[in-house]
């Protein structure tokens, strides 16, 4: 196994990463702080081959003349990898520093980073798309909760249900309907993959649930479901994006602007496709700040999604 470069070696190779052109190799040992031949050697134990690195003779001195883009190297990331990258380099956790900022803005704006969020953000729907009678469908449904309809719902195994539609979310998995049961009042859950189609019976009904009961029995099922999480986002420019995914229900959100101008955003959430979507959307707007678990799981999805296309 090899040794691990010392603190010492490191800063020698830092130094030769800024160099440009050709330099005496006098000069560059005393600026290596080793002997002329010590430096000789360790620039052929660095570049074996002699590329970026040529050596030559001039006026009975040695020079060296460094060619920078030839000591470039494309590191062999996949997708994921790069995403990966991307996120530590703009996390709370990195420092901030000349390097770190141009290392930053070549991955993000100049590196496959940038082709990858493209490539997903065209991607926003893959896996996603409603039909067009599932899109028609969640439409009259939304005009329904506004204008408090009661309606009669059936399903696919024929099962019929008179219903004051509440919601229309993303709960276990499924883009669902929450709505108030017109006999008994209770609320129920009904997957809109599961629906064969429905029928306004009246409008401006009555509903005796109210918001905040319903809010409550999202979360209980969400909790008993074990699938919510509290997720933490920083979103820069906010103004010029949607900080609301659509069908999602965000429990107790917390929204925290910080002195850079950038959103610290909060709320329970249901993790699922629908959501990384969202994420996905916002592009280099956004950096998952907590947990790491959706993290690990959004980059693993973003993965899975490329590769689907490959």
């Amino acid at each position: 196994m090899k040794k691990a470069p010392s603190t010492e070696m490191w800063k020698k190779l830092m130094l030769l990463g800024h160099k440009e052109g050709s330099i005496k190799l006098t000069d560059l040992a005393h600026e290596m702080d080793l002997g002329a031949e010590e430096t000789l050697v360790f620039m052929r134990e660095l570049f074996p081959e002699g590329t970026g690195v040529e050596v030559y003779h001039k006026d009975k001195e040695c020079w060296l003349d460094f060619k920078s883009e030839s000591i470039q190297y494309m590191l062999p990331l996949s997708p994921a990898e790069w995403i990966h990258l991307y996120h530590i380099l703009n996390s709370h956790i990195a420092i901030e520093s000349p390097v770190n900022y141009s290392l930053r803005k070549k991955v993000t704006e100049n590196g496959p980073t940038k082709v990858v969020m493209e490539l997903l953000s065209q991607l926003e729907q893959w896996d996603q798309d409603l039909t067009e009678s599932q899109q028609d469908m969640v439409h009259h449904l939304e005009v329904g909760i506004v204008d408090k309809h009661l309606i009669e719902l059936m399903t696919i195994d024929d099962k019929c249900y008179h219903l004051y539609p509440c919601k229309v979310i993303h709960l276990e998995g499924y883009l669902s309907l929450i709505a108030e049961d017109a006999e008994d009042h209770c609320l129920t859950v009904v997957p809109l993959k599961d629906v064969k189609h429905f029928e306004t019976l009246q409008k401006n009904m009555k509903i005796k649930v109210t918001a905040f009961e319903v809010e409550e029995f999202i979360t209980a099922i969400r909790s008993m479901s074990e699938k919510e999480t509290r997720l933490i986002l920083k979103i820069h420019d906010p103004g010029s994006i949607n900080l609301f995914p659509d069908h999602h229900f965000l429990g107790k959100p917390c929204m925290v602007t910080n002195p850079n101008g950038d959103l610290i955003w909060a709320a329970y959430v249901e993790p699922c496709e629908s959501l990384y979507e969202w994420i996905i959307t916002l592009g280099k707007n956004v950096e998952i700040l907590d947990p790491l678990k959706f993290k690990e799981e959004y980059l693993m999805y973003c993965e899975e999604k490329l590769r689907k296309i490959a």
